[in-house]
């Protein structure tokens, strides 16, 4: 009996160490995802603001207190893909994808850094797999992605499906309408084009590449104030230097 209380009362202490301890690490985890989740907001309010730089050093700062933070992975390599880094790009999506094998966002992010990279098939494989996932909240984005992969593959059929797909589930999405609108051009029914390319503009007034495009399908058909009015805009806002020049070639042309 002499030796069953300290046996006793040294378990009881084990116990409460083991408690105390796990009370401590749990709190210190919790802490350290506080911090790093500060760390996210901040850097994702950079780069609404364009401050990219500033975004991928709060992001970088992110991951260093929480290893598994997909979402800096997949913010990281969305600037990486601006800053025209693509192989950079693609080591932080595929950092992301291993905590995460379904984190759809960075699927179809993966994919569209292909797409730049003028990697087609690539990029449509992505696409695909994003859209596997029956809980990837905006599908729209992927299939219109995939939409213009397969544009500019000239495979317009399989572009028509998926762009379709995209306007199902968000109709007044700008880019899957704009690509619906190129695909009017290229089977010639440059009337059906403008209607899809005015849809944009009602959605997203200072979307350039649907002014550029609605001037020309104007230019086609002989409307040549309306043509002008859309290449003045792409003029003066273009931030695309061969977009521009061509605009206001076509204005010097079209004022005579």
């Amino acid at each position: 009996m002499k030796n069953r209380w300290p046996l006793s009362i040294c378990s009881f202490w084990l116990i409460v160490s083991f408690l105390v301890f796990y009370a401590c690490a749990t709190t210190s985890k919790t802490e350290l995802l506080k911090k790093a989740e500060a760390h996210y907001k901040l850097g994702v309010s950079y780069m609404l603001k364009d401050q990219l730089n500033d975004a991928f050093i709060e992001f970088q700062k992110a991951i260093k207190l929480v290893p598994e933070h997909k979402e800096s992975y997949n913010s990281l390599g969305y600037i990486s893909t601006r800053f025209k880094k693509y192989e950079e790009a693609i080591s932080y999506y595929k950092k992301a994808l291993s905590i995460d094998p379904r984190y759809s966002e960075a699927m179809n992010n993966l994919g569209v850094t292909y797409s730049e990279m003028g990697k087609w098939d690539e990029a449509i494989r992505y696409f695909k797999k994003a859209l596997e996932n029956p809980f990837y909240q905006t599908p729209e984005r992927a299939y219109t992605n995939m939409a213009f992969a397969y544009y500019k593959k000239g495979d317009y059929r399989h572009a028509e499906e998926a762009v379709n797909e995209a306007l199902t589930r968000f109709p007044d999405f700008p880019m899957a309408r704009y690509i619906h609108g190129l695909l009017n051009v290229a089977y010639g029914d440059d009337v059906s084009a403008i209607e899809d390319f005015k849809k944009v503009l009602s959605v997203s007034p200072d979307y350039i590449n649907a002014h550029y495009e609605i001037a020309h399908a104007y230019v086609r058909i002989g409307e040549r104030d309306k043509a002008l009015e859309h290449f003045r805009v792409v003029a003066e806002k273009g931030k695309d230097k061969k977009m521009v020049k061509e605009s206001k070639e076509y204005i010097m042309l079209l004022e005579k």
